[in-house]
This record gives structure tokens, C-alpha cells and sequence, in this order.
């Protein structure tokens, strides 16, 4: 699919959606359809594209309709009041989230802009993050149209360049060359969805949705830490799989099975050494009680650990201090037992978002009966260096 530039988005009143309500269901099925077409060939989601292509202060009754006591709305809110899509109820000024059921129920064209309403209704309703999600393992994020390869960086040798702390004049700095493979990004669809019956449909207030909109969320976070967490282990088919270090190559006698402060901590100060610093380890349930437990203060002070000294003396258990910075825990379920993965976040893995993905699950619900409501995505991960991983198994 060839993603058009976003310089060449037409922008134009909030008006232009007008056909979005027409009382002919054909005609409204073709307009909710041709917004999503227009949103896919940008490779942007629909919140996204009213925001850009909606030009609120050019709307006709900007002033009168589009504005509130912070100012003129978004694209999307403007589109949202257009429309008669409230995301909540708001009695003092005559608007109940009913008016949200009956738009879609009449206007099957509104269904384009379903799922973010969805979105916005649970976000009033139920305000808490997942525990474990993506966030917290990729330093960044993206979104492509197509095949991504996966790309290898080569360094020059030692001989090639002059390594002293100052370059001389005419001397070579070091350079890095970043080759592509010709392997591609493998992706994955992580998501699910529920298919309103005609009753449900027809009798049910959009904020029913709220409890089983979160479990979905929550179950699409979790398949993409799953995958997420499986590049980090074992590469991604061209950089190779994290190497291992054990517990007991950094502190001899070290009780196999409950995490050791000081070999923590030598391994975080080797991977600094090695000019690759651990800012993120990432572990399972059970390990994140081992890395709790590690500053638990036991009721005998003469039991004390030196870990568990430090915690007294004031040192959050949130992380582990490391000179100027703290070493955060992120949760993945699917994690090894017994080890930990040590990464420079920012460095290390991306994630590719498919563009349009979501689109194409929308266009269904259009023309169809009832409402078919789907949260989806298609990424996939790729590590940008290889070295910025290491595996700690505190097991042996």
C-alpha cells in the first residue's frame, strides 16, 4: 500500500462529514467507508486524521458551536459534536452518552469514528494503565506501509580510525555502517473483538461496553509484550539471541534462586563497562517479588543483607540505584523464571505499527447489520543494536 504524504491532506469545515448523516443508508455507508479510505492512504488512524483534516475555525458557526472555555475544539471533538457523539454525560447541558447509541444505530456511516468513541467513553470510566504493556520494554515506536527489512550495524575495526580523545585535524572519527538484511520484521496481529446482536444493538448504552473493552485491551497489551519479550530473548533473526550470564560467575556461593545485591550490581556495572548500561531489566511475576524481596527488611537486623541495609538507610525499592540513575523493573509474564533481561532501552528494541491495520477491521462494521467492535493491532519488533542485551540467570 503507498502511503500518501501528509502535506497533501486536504483540509476542510467539519461540514465535509455531512454525508456521514444522511437519512440514506447506502449513502451513508459509502461516506463512513471513503473516510476510511482517506485515513488509511495517509497511514493514520481516524483520531488522527480528523485532527489534521478538519479545519475547525473554517467550519460554518465555528464560533457558536466548536468552541469552548479552552478555545476552539480539535478536528476530532469538533467532528464528535457534528456528528452527536458524546463520550460522556453531561446533564447540566442536555447531553446524555444515549445520543452516542443512536447515532450509530441511525447512521451506520458514523461507525468509521466507533472505536475511538469506544476508546474515550472507557478512558471516563475506567482509568487504569496496564501493568505490563509494550511502553515500559521499547524505546520507540513507529508506524510503516510496508515490508520493513531488518537492518545490522558494522563497526569500523580499531585500525581504522584514531581512538585518542581528541580526533586530530584531517584524523578519522570512527564510523558505523548500518546495512539492511534481507530479512523483514516479522508481524503479528494482537487484538480481539465482540459482535453485537440487532437487540444489543438496538437497546444497549455504548458505556455497556466499558468492562469488556478493558479485559480486551488489557489481553491485546499482553500479546504484544508476549512478542516483544521473544526478540529480546532470542533476536530477531539477524541479531542473535541475548547472551547468558549466571549469578555465580559474579559472586562464588551465591544461594542459587534468590537474587544476590552485589552480583546485581557488578553485573550492572560490567554491562556500563562495556559502554552498553542496563536502565530497564525486564522479568516475570516471580521475579519481580525476588527483586522486591532483595530490600525487604527482615525483623532480625543482625539478618540484614547489604541490599536490605541500603533500603533502610532510604534507598527506594522501586529500583536499583546505579550512579546518577535508577534501573527500572518492567513485568512480562513470559519471561524466563529465575532470570532477568538487562537492556539500554533506548537503544535496543522498536516497534513497528502496520498502518491501516485498524482501518480494515472498521470498514466490516459499515456495512453490516450490526456493530462488529474490534480492538487490533499489527506490529512487529526489531532489535537496533545487538549488544544491548544481556540475560542474568540468578538460577544457578
Amino acid at each position: 500500500m503507498n502511503i500518501q504524504p501528509l502535506s497533501q491532506v486536504q483540509r476542510r469545515g467539519v461540514e465535509a462529514l455531512a454525508a456521514l448523516k444522511s437519512d440514506n443508508t447506502h449513502e451513508s455507508q459509502q461516506a463512513g467507508r471513503k473516510l476510511l479510505a482517506e485515513a488509511k492512504s495517509f497511514g493514520l488512524g481516524m483520531r488522527d486524521y480528523l485532527n489534521l483534516a478538519i479545519d475547525v475555525r473554517g467550519s460554518e458557526e465555528a464560533e457558536k458551536k466548536f468552541r469552548d472555555d479552552r478555545g476552539y475544539l480539535s478536528g476530532y471533538e469538533a467532528s464528535l459534536a457534528f456528528l452527536g457523539l458524546p463520550i460522556q454525560n453531561d446533564f447540566e447541558r442536555g447531553i446524555v452518552l444515549e445520543a452516542a447509541s443512536d447515532t450509530f444505530q441511525t447512521y451506520p456511516g458514523a461507525r468509521a469514528i466507533f472505536p475511538e468513541v469506544v476508546d474515550d467513553v472507557v478512558k471516563w470510566k475506567y482509568r487504569q494503565d496496564a501493568i505490563e504493556n509494550t511502553g515500559a520494554l521499547v524505546g520507540s515506536s513507529r508506524t510503516i506501509a510496508g515490508v520493513e527489512l531488518i537492518s545490522t550495524v558494522v563497526e569500523d575495526g580499531q585500525e581504522d580510525y584514531q581512538t585518542v580523545a581528541a580526533v586530530a585535524e584531517l584524523g578519522r572519527f570512527p564510523i558505523k555502517t548500518i546495512r539492511m538484511s534481507e530479512q523483514s520484521v516479522r508481524f503479528y496481529k494482537h487484538g480481539g473483538g465482540y459482535r453485537f446482536s440487532y437487540e444489543f444493538d438496538r437497546r444497549a448504552r455504548i458505556d455497556t461496553l466499558v468492562p469488556y473493552v478493558t479485559r480486551m485491551d488489557r489481553e491485546k497489551e499482553l500479546s504484544k509484550v508476549r512478542a516483544a519479550t521473544h526478540i529480546l530473548i532470542n533476536g530477531d533473526g539477524v541479531n542473535p539471541a541475548a547472551p547468558v550470564v549466571k549469578q555465580s560467575d559474579f559472586v562464588s556461593g551465591a544461594t542459587a534462586q534468590k537474587l544476590n545485591y552485589e552480583a546485581l550490581l557488578r553485573w550492572f556495572v560490567a554491562r556500563a563497562r562495556a559502554g552498553t548500561p542496563v536502565d530497564t531489566v525486564v522479568g516475570n511475576w516471580d521475579a519481580y517479588i525476588d527483586w522486591l524481596l532483595m530490600f525487604a527488611i527482615p525483623t532480625s537486623n543482625a539478618s540484614r543483607t547489604d541490599a536490605e541495609n541500603l533500603a533502610a538507610s532510604g534507598f527506594q525499592m522501586g529500583g536499583v540505584p546505579l550512579l546518577n540513575g535508577t534501573v527500572n523493573f518492567a513485568l512480562s509474564s513470559s519471561a524466563v523464571n529465575h532470570q532477568l533481561i538487562g537492556i539500554s532501552k533506548g537503544d535496543t528494541l522498536e516497534e513497528l505499527i502496520e498502518a491501516g491495520s485498524t482501518i480494515e477491521e472498521t470498514d466490516r462494521a459499515i456495512v453490516n447489520q450490526s456493530i462488529t467492535f474490534t480492538k487490533s493491532e499489527n506490529t512487529g519488533y526489531k532489535l537496533a543494536f545487538g549488544d544491548t542485551r544481556s540475560v542474568f540467570n540468578y538460577g544457578q
